[in-house]
């Protein structure tokens, strides 16, 4: 007979188990989708339910208030409940207020999230009500307890009968790998299993779902592109046409405007390719920039031969090239062309990786969940992308580390196409072969640089968009990292942390694989000694890094007293001389020492086991390539740890920028290593190695000039272009400069601020974003004025809170009268055009945190690093998140500037003849609601008269001499 569970789903006052506390109860018993018992129950929380929630759940006040408490139904809830299995959606939320108020039985606990993201990969959201409406289960209650709970068992049941229909292997092995580990799921896929070998005993059997990496043509080569011998040069004139009245855009777009600057960057970025020149291009939003270089990229790249690479920062602006503009240009441009997108190596899957973490023994709960998710996707995909997958913290996405394409043991030989097991990486590269645009990420360029060209395909050709994000990009390319946890991990490749009876892992791989090959005894007993060896110092190897980052835990207790306990956000430490010679400072060095020590020779004896395999090569040795390069892979990882650990500790490179870092959520302590400059780096292998080189975004300079961009990149052979937006900005954005803003650092300043967002909000009926510095700043906002929004039938949106930066920006346009706020990725990359958008609130100028360890290294490279690098920083900053508010030519936007610092410093000058020729209006916050109002509704403003600075504003104290230099 089948097993019995129960759904259940409580609603509580908030979402904190100590804090808060529950109101509604709601639960059901069944078997095979058979409701058996019922149980629904409002409970008195005994203090006020925050208007939210009421309005969330529609339980009010009254209602509560006349139910029993807790106490008089925990009883028969715990009982109903019983010995049962528990199934719940994000059921960890339930358990604690359970656990918290002794409702918990310590039963079996079957998430559905948790099962929605294996059987069900893809999807945009896993909230209940999106994987009800997924599965066609209805929810017309939604956050109503007992409705919850049911919606919650249907959705367990459609997804037990999606299992019951996978192919009997791919239950078995996940079934098999669930044996060995305590993870509550396995139960899942046990029953499944049991019931799908009854089903097969009565004649019934499951639907057999395509094997993708069955399916040869999913992996055939295509022919690479050739360069033409003696290509023509572009056309200029001829492309510039398409963009002409009456021309080809003309005919294809209903709406279609005539832009001079599009036509002007299209010209010159096809001048710069026919002459094999370098470009730095500022086109101001609304320009079109994009169709304006892909045009002479594709045409350039069809005539000659010679594929283009063009590479952006966001996924969002990935997304509208490959998905939207390049689409449009298949229909319209009087040629064919190939484009593909390509991203790093690790976003694709490595079959073979895959089947070796298959077969290890010693497996955890979190690399079972994450395998099988992968084994349920893996015959549907025919990408092989994690974007297709949804991993939800930092320890699923270390299982898809040991699993996807990595750069030292996925060579052509053993992953290409033509493999045995071939890798979802190459089926990508060769599709960049045989296109003529690549479609990349900041991050692949650089790392592509950084592995001298592992990644893409040779080309001499690329445009950067967005390009204000190159050094940040390099930075971090650039970047390494260590931590006890992944060294540990690389340990384990090698040999289980228990020592050497334990005969799993590579090293005993590498023995047995030389022992089957029937190698003179000789030579294989030397080989095993080395192995021995290795094991043997393995677990002592852990200790000594435990003990060393203890340590160096303790320095870091000592270093930043009250604040090591009580901070809110992870703590960074810059490693710099001056800490190094601090007292405590001895204690790491002499831990190190031993470590260092033991590591070196760990390091010796596994280059010499390296070397003795290689010298075996003659011999039949299975998968002899694939061990040497498992083995040169942690070579090449433990080595880098050692690297970064001798660094940090005793013997710093001055070129180089060296910081811990202390998790908030953990207390897990990471060391980092970034270059000091990244400018040689992007000129020697970027502006020297290629012929064409456009960079360009909608903020490129400070000041008027492009000098600070130049020095931070070494862009310095380069033509530069800027071109304004078409948008008239002196009748469509009104800048709000309040006259009594306290300072930012001042009590009052924070009220203030809310009272901004409020008093706007009201006066535009929603329709405003709010941009932050701050997360923390952020939080206390939402928290105070959340009440006063939702009595006036204003939703707030808050960036971290209710589903991904997507799904509430989303959420944000169909809301007719709402807010959004957000910090660092809401200032770029947001566009919401129309009447969505008409307000935006920036609380603070965007100064980067002086204390952050790279930001703090670069500003003493610097004569006056306030004014030659924070300063024009920030602008950038400012400007893209000033470029939120208007998004096309109809848009009609207020910016109200919260800082104070715009009037009463002198550098505030600065940040305001960088905004666009808008008008600007000075007043008190009090009169900001009306003139708002006002402004919007296209009526004349009142006094003090309308003025853009660019008309004659005071003159502020003389700036220092050549604060601008790089």
């Amino acid at each position: 007979m089948s097993r019995i569970y129960v759904a259940l789903d409580l609603e509580t006052t908030g979402l904190d188990s100590e804090k808060d506390t529950i109101i509604e109860l709601g639960a059901l018993r069944f078997r095979d989708g058979e409701i058996l018992e019922k149980f629904s129950q409002v409970v008195n929380p005994g203090r006020r339910i925050p208007p939210n929630i009421q309005q969330l759940t529609g339980i009010s006040q009254a209602e509560a208030d006349a139910a029993p408490p807790l106490s008089q139904v925990a009883s028969a809830f715990r009982k109903f409940v019983g010995d049962a299995p528990v199934v719940g959606h994000n059921v960890g939320f339930d358990i604690g207020f359970m656990r918290t108020h002794d409702l918990y039985n310590f039963n079996p606990l079957l998430d559905t999230f948790e099962l929605a993201l294996i059987t069900l990969p893809g999807l945009p959201s896993y909230k209940l009500g999106r994987v009800a409406e997924h599965l066609d289960v209805s929810l017309e209650n939604a956050h109503r307890a007992y409705d919850d709970a049911e919606a919650t068992m249907r959705i367990f049941e459609r997804m037990r009968a999606k299992l019951l229909d996978t192919p009997h292997k791919t239950i078995e092995q996940i079934a098999n790998m669930a044996q060995r580990v305590d993870w509550p799921l396995g139960m899942v896929f046990e029953d499944v299993l049991r019931e799908q070998a009854i089903r097969w005993a009565q004649g019934v059997r499951p639907k057999v779902a395509r094997t993708a990496l069955d399916e040869g043509a999913l992996f055939r080569r295509e022919p690479p592109l050739e360069p033409v011998e003696h290509p023509e040069p572009l056309d200029v004139d001829a492309l510039a046409a398409l963009l002409e009245p009456g021309g080809p855009f003309d005919s294809y777009f209903e709406h279609y405007e005539h832009r001079q600057p599009q036509v002007a960057m299209l010209r010159t970025v096809a001048d710069a390719f026919n002459r094999g020149r370098h470009l730095l291009i500022e086109a101001g939003t609304g320009t079109g920039k994009s169709i304006a270089y892909l045009i002479p990229a594709l045409a350039w790249a069809v005539q000659t031969g010679q594929r283009v690479v063009v590479s952006s920062n966001t996924i969002n602006l990935q997304d509208q090239l490959f998905n939207k503009d390049l689409p449009d240009l298949h229909h319209i441009l009087p040629f064919d062309f190939k484009a593909t997108v390509m991203k790093g190596r690790s976003n694709y899957l490595c079959p073979r990786r895959l089947n070796k973490m298959l077969q290890r023994g010693d497996l955890t709960p979190v690399e079972v969940s994450v395998l099988a998710r992968i084994l349920l996707w893996l015959p549907t995909t025919e990408t092989g992308d994690v974007s297709d997958l949804t991993l939800v913290n930092a320890q699923e996405r270390a299982v898809w580390q040991r699993v996807c394409s990595d750069s030292h043991s996925c060579s052509a030989n053993r992953c290409g196409v033509e493999a045995a097991q071939p890798c979802y990486f190459y089926k990508a590269r060769n599709q960049a072969e045989a296109a003529h645009l690549i479609i990349a990420n900041h991050a692949l360029l650089l790392a592509d640089i950084a592995t001298e060209g592992g990644v893409l395909p040779a080309y001499n050709h690329l445009i950067v968009d967005e390009a204000h994000h190159l050094e940040e990009a390099a930075t971090k390319a650039l970047t390494a990292s260590l931590d006890h946890e992944s060294f540990v991990s690389q340990l384990r490749e090698l040999a289980p942390l228990g020592g050497a009876q334990q005969a799993v892992g590579l090293l005993s791989d590498v023995v047995t694989a030389v022992r089957k090959a029937g190698v003179p005894n000789d030579k294989a007993d030397a080989l095993s000694d080395f192995s021995r060896r290795l094991v043997s110092a393995i677990p002592g190897l852990d200790m000594q890094m435990d003990e060393y980052i203890d340590t160096l835990d303790r320095f870091l207790m000592q270093h930043f007293g009250r604040k090591y306990d009580n901070s809110t956000y992870d703590l960074r430490l810059r490693i710099t001389k001056s800490v190094r010679v601090q007292p405590a400072w001895v204690d790491v060095e002499i831990v190190w020492d031993n470590l260092s020590y033991t590591l070196a020779n760990f390091i010796k004896d596994l280059e010499r086991l390296i070397s003795k395999l290689k010298d075996l090569s003659n011999y039949r040795i299975p998968n002899h390539e694939d061990l040497v390069a498992d083995l040169e892979t942690a070579l090449e990882d433990i080595t880098q740890a050692f690297e970064i650990g001798n660094e940090i500790t005793l013997t710093p490179d001055e070129n180089a920028i060296y910081w811990v870092r202390r998790s908030k959520f953990n207390g897990s302590l990471t060391l980092n290593r970034a270059p000091l400059h990244v400018g040689g780096i992007i000129e020697e292998n970027i502006f020297r190695a290629k012929d064409t080189v456009v960079l360009t975004s909608a903020t490129l300079r400070t000041a008027k000039s492009f000098d600070y961009m130049r020095n931070r990149l070494n862009a310095f052979d380069v033509e530069e272009l800027a071109l304004d937006s078409p948008f008239d900005y002196k009748t469509s954005a009104l800048v709000y400069l309040p006259t009594d803003m306290p300072e930012p650092n001042q009590p009052a300043y924070q009220g203030k601020v809310e009272e901004a967002i409020v008093q706007l909000s009201l006066a535009t009926q929603g329709r405003l974003m709010a941009l932050f510095t701050s997360y923390a700043q952020l939080l206390r906002t939402a928290d105070a004025i959340r009440a006063l929004l939702e009595d006036a039938g204003v939703t707030l949106f808050v960036q971290g809170r209710g589903g991904s930066r997507q799904q509430i920006l989303s959420a944000f346009r169909q809301t007719e009268k709402a807010v959004i706020m957000g910090t660092r990725s809401f200032w770029e990359g947001v566009d919401v055009q129309g009447d969505s958008l008409s307000a935006l609130i920036i609380t603070k100028l965007p100064f980067s945190v002086p204390t952050d360890p790279i930001i703090s290294a670069r500003s003493e490279t610097f004569d006056n690093s306030f004014y030659q690098f924070s300063v024009p920083e920030a602008i950038l900053n400012l400007r893209q998140g000033f470029g939120r508010l208007i998004r096309s030519t109809s848009d009609r936007g207020i910016a109200v500037l919260l800082d104070k610092r715009l009037v009463s410093k002198r550098y505030g000058r600065l940040f305001l003849e960088s905004l666009p020729d808008v008008t600007f209006y000075k007043a008190p916050l009090g009169n900001m609601p009306d003139i708002a109002h006002r402004w919007l509704a296209g009526e004349d403003l009142p006094n003090p008269p309308r003025r853009s600075y660019r008309n004659g504003p005071p003159e502020p104290p003389p700036e220092p001499p050549g604060w601008w230099g790089g």
